[in-house]
């Protein structure tokens, strides 16, 4: 049974979604193997697997990531998606990434941890800060990874307003590449890559890699790049904390964002109220599924639109009115 007919039952029946003998069957897409939304996903998955009916089943294929999540909603390829409060805003008015806007996404839970668009340089002798370091390094090489992902989109927007772009570089004998992770890594290692970009949260195993095997400086972005991001692109702006990567000796104000838990309006508003209500009263056990869970609750604004970059469903709504979090 679909989301929606699920939603048709339940209010012909008149009582909560865990009540209804009827199976529910429910896909969340999140990204690869190995990820920190797979882990978020499969934990979720057994978690509402638990409470819905017998016959229920939640599959958490490791699909598509950041870019992809909001189509596959849109599309009913996918019931629920974690994705990126910055990529919501983006896919709800059809920018950037999107050539129409995906305007049937809605919220469920947001705020579930803290990711950082993090520029780093190959070597450790080289100024932290990010226009110093291409006025010093005029023809630098940059790495990012393929292109639509959100690394690469996050990457060439914060250069492009530091006035680095494709075109800028290579008009001074610097580069553009995009590929694997794998490609980045060999760059710096053999000297041929000199900046990497990346959206990651802390402990990054990729970011964490290349700062232990290669020495490396990360870069501060000025309060005017942090501004541009936040007002062109719609990046908040949040605080790396001293050590978190391999010669990190200092707090970074970076481009960040958060992970967003969404549907479509297909849901229907009950089946959306009880996944909502199941996730904010797990939180502990969620917690325990990665470290990168630490702070989350959703006490800490799950409704609030920078946390999600989409507008809540209405089943979600009613269960943070009802909690006295949203007036």
């Amino acid at each position: 049974m679909t989301p929606a007919l699920f939603g048709a039952a339940l209010i012909a029946a008149g009582s909560s979604a865990w009540a209804q003998d009827a199976a529910v069957n429910l896909t969340v897409a999140s990204f690869q193997q190995g990820s920190s939304w797979y882990v978020y996903a499969v934990n979720l998955s057994e978690l509402l697997q638990k409470k819905l009916p017998a016959g229920s089943t939640v599959d958490a294929p490791p699909i598509a990531g950041g870019i992809g999540n909001p189509a596959l909603v849109s599309k009913g390829r996918a019931d629920l998606a974690f994705g990126m409060a910055v990529v919501g805003s983006w896919a709800l008015e059809g920018k950037y990434a999107y050539d129409a806007p995906l305007d049937n996404l809605r919220a469920l839970v947001g705020g579930w941890d803290q990711y950082y668009l993090v520029p780093m340089a190959r070597g450790a002798e080289v100024s932290g800060k990010l226009d110093d370091y291409f006025e010093s390094h005029p023809e630098a090489n940059v790495t990012l990874l393929r292109r639509g992902s959100i690394g690469s989109f996050g990457g060439e927007q914060l250069l492009d307003i530091a006035g680095e772009g494709e075109d800028r570089l290579s008009s001074s004998g610097g580069s553009y590449e995009f590929g694997s992770f794998d490609m980045v890594k060999s760059r710096f290692a053999s000297g041929s890559g000199d900046v990497f970009i990346q959206v990651g949260t802390r402990g990054h195993p990729g970011i964490t890699e290349i700062a232990q095997t290669t020495p490396s400086t990360f870069l501060q972005p000025s309060q005017d790049e942090l501004d541009a991001m936040r007002d062109s692109y719609g990046w908040q702006v949040a605080t790396l904390p001293s050590g978190t990567f391999p010669g990190q000796d200092s707090d970074l104000d970076l481009p960040g964002t958060t992970t967003t838990l969404f549907a479509s309006t297909e849901m229907s508003d009950d089946l959306a109220y009880e996944i909502v209500k199941t996730i904010c009263e797990s939180a502990d056990t969620l917690k325990q599924a990665h470290k990168a869970l630490s702070n989350f609750s959703c006490e800490n604004g799950a409704w609030k639109m920078e946390n999600n970059g989409l507008p809540l469903h209405a089943g979600a709504e009613r269960y943070y009115r009802e909690k006295g979090w949203l007036n």
